[in-house]
């Protein structure tokens, strides 16, 4: 018979058992088995298997508390803390049944109930055992009794007192929230919203989505890196790598079918353990408790606030002065393309999260910022030298693409002029994403000249992709609020778009028509370019339409003779 020793198997593993193992053991001894295999796996910190064979022992031997206190151990190590509490009070019930109290199984559950942050039933649980205890056994709940009465001591003391008086609105507030979150409304769901005066038809009932402006998820983001801040010291950056990699789409690839899932569930176990302790050790010692021992003087902390709101003030001037200059730059450079990307990362990244408090001159900005991109934008449209009208004009003048759809192009290998341009179904990704973008910012927009750069650069959007209906639509709405702040440069640059949109469509009436209403603007604005542009543009469409009419009365003329013919 071969030798026992080393013969430890891993859980759920058949192939590993060896076929002695296999043999009709009596339960008793079957269940000393499985008890020694988890302890075994326990004494390595490999709960998972040792939740798996005191599952066994416990199949076998319900009654069996010593093992289901080690299963208690296991669950507690493993962070899952409702299960050691659990299975702790149950243990401790067994015990008190069969031998009188235990003093480690119920030391288990003041420690469960202590971790889950139930300090008043800890301390319940403690003074209960210290009345059932007596001698040595004692001395450990009092050690208890001791750090649990200072933690009280601590988080209700008098910077919870401060803390009350500085967010009272902000505490009432919460506390309605709690109050009416734990009201549970019995009725049946179609009572509930008779009563909302909402409709009771669908079957599934809409989840309104939260939206949250770019300046609340900047405060939430930051509020999040101050907590792991204050309580994991240098480890907060690991903390936060862990929950952004839970997203990654470079580690949860689609094509790993077997992996992913496994990864996922592994980043989201471990994220949840990690979050979990700074939530213990946030309820042991909160925010304001830090805040009061770290400046316990008053006056210290008022000086250490305005100083930091000196320094961010002056870094945003910096900021500021920074990015005029460079945007100032690329106009005069005429990297159009260029200086679009650069304003919409700094508007729809930096800026769009300062406050009127930290940035004092925001709206002379934004109004500075768009007013030099709308110039540069304009800057575009000229009438060049020695220029010959030809069939092509307004794409020409209008920098519109070539019209391709009838050229086919044959792939050739090798050969890179053939090859097709990007992954369609990326740039489709990208430019919806852009879009999503856009979108979300004009909800939060307060300027109107911020939303006359929003709907124009949503309409610009939706002219590359092909949108020409929407193109116009959003380019009416950045003419109503251009209208609005009387900026004349963004109402001519929405018309614009709108003339180019019915110049792909071939809508010369159309085209005339925006014509038209962009000859006064210019007049207005008294630039003798952008008059001789949109004069040669009017010439040029009014030359294309007369050749339509012309075209089509021959047609016509050529269909009723041909009638006549027939006829006769």
């Amino acid at each position: 018979m071969p030798s026992v020793v080393g013969a430890i198997p891993k859980a759920g593993l058949d192939g590993v058992i060896p076929e002695w193992f296999r043999l009709d053991w009596p339960p008793e001894i079957l269940h000393g088995i499985y008890r020694d295999w988890g302890t075994y796996y326990f004494n390595r910190r490999r709960e998972t298997f040792a939740q798996y064979y005191f599952n066994l022992a416990l199949q076998l031997e319900p009654d069996d508390y010593p093992t289901l206190y080690r299963r208690s151990q296991a669950k507690r190590k493993a962070a899952e803390i409702d299960g050691a509490l659990q299975d702790a009070k149950v243990a401790a019930k067994m015990a008190l049944d069969a031998r009188g109290p235990n003093v480690l199984i119920n030391g288990l559950v003041c420690d469960a109930l202590f971790e889950l942050n139930q300090f008043e039933n800890s301390m319940s649980e403690m003074y209960n055992n210290v009345q059932i205890f007596e001698g040595v056994k004692v001395e450990t709940f009092k050690k208890r009794l001791i750090v649990l009465e200072e933690i009280i001591n601590d988080i209700t003391g008098e910077a919870l007192s401060i803390f009350f008086l500085k967010n009272q609105k902000l505490v009432g507030h919460v506390s309605e929230i709690l109050r009416a979150k734990e009201f549970v409304d019995t009725r049946p769901l179609w009572k509930i919203l008779r009563d909302q005066g909402k409709c009771d038809v669908l079957s599934i009932p809409e989840v309104e989505e939260v939206l949250l402006s770019p300046l609340e998820m900047a405060r939430r983001k930051r509020a999040f890196n101050v907590v792991l801040q204050n309580y994991l010291n240098d480890a907060w950056f690991d903390v936060l790598f862990t929950k952004n990699l839970r997203t990654n789409p470079n580690l949860l690839l689609n094509q790993c079918k077997y992996s992913k899932q496994f990864l996922f569930d592994f980043l989201n176990k471990q994220y949840n353990i990690v979050w979990r302790f700074i939530k213990m050790i946030h309820t042991r010692s909160p925010l304001y408790f830090l805040s009061f021992v770290k400046f316990s003087n008053r006056k210290m902390l008022e000086n250490f606030r305005e100083a930091y709101l000196y320094r961010v003030q002056y870094q945003t001037h910096r900021n500021m002065l920074a990015d005029l200059k460079q945007i100032r730059k690329l106009r005069e450079e005429k990297k159009i393309k260029a200086l679009a990307q650069y304003v919409e990362r700094v508007m729809g990244d930096y800026y769009v999260t300062k406050t009127t408090r930290v940035m004092c001159w925001k709206f002379e900005f934004i109004n500075e910022v768009y007013n030099i991109f709308a110039l540069a934008l304009s800057e575009q449209y000229y009438v060049p030298k020695r220029y010959r009208l030809t069939p092509r004009s307004m794409w020409q003048l209008l920098y519109l693409p070539e019209d391709k759809i009838k050229d086919i192009v044959p792939f050739v290998f090798g050969d890179r002029s053939t090859y097709q341009e990007g992954d369609p179904d990326a740039v489709a990704a990208k430019t919806r994403k852009y879009l999503g973008r856009l979108e979300l910012r004009l909800r939060f927009a307060k300027y109107s000249i911020e939303k006359c750069y929003l709907y124009h650069q949503l309409a610009s959007g939706h002219l590359m992709r092909g949108g020409h209906d929407e193109c116009c639509f959003n380019a009416r709405k950045a003419i109503r609020e251009a209208r609005s702040c009387n900026n004349m440069l963004w109402e001519f640059l929405s018309i614009i778009l709108i003339i180019k949109a019915n110049t792909m469509l071939y809508k010369v009436e159309r085209t005339k028509e925006a014509l038209e209403e962009a000859l006064p603007l210019t007049e207005r604005m008294q630039n003798p370019v952008l008059i001789k542009f949109i004069d040669l543009c009017l010439y040029a469409t009014e030359e294309a339409y007369t050749k339509k009419v012309a075209s089509i009365s021959s047609r016509m003329s050529k269909v009723s003779g041909g009638g006549s013919v027939h006829s006769n």
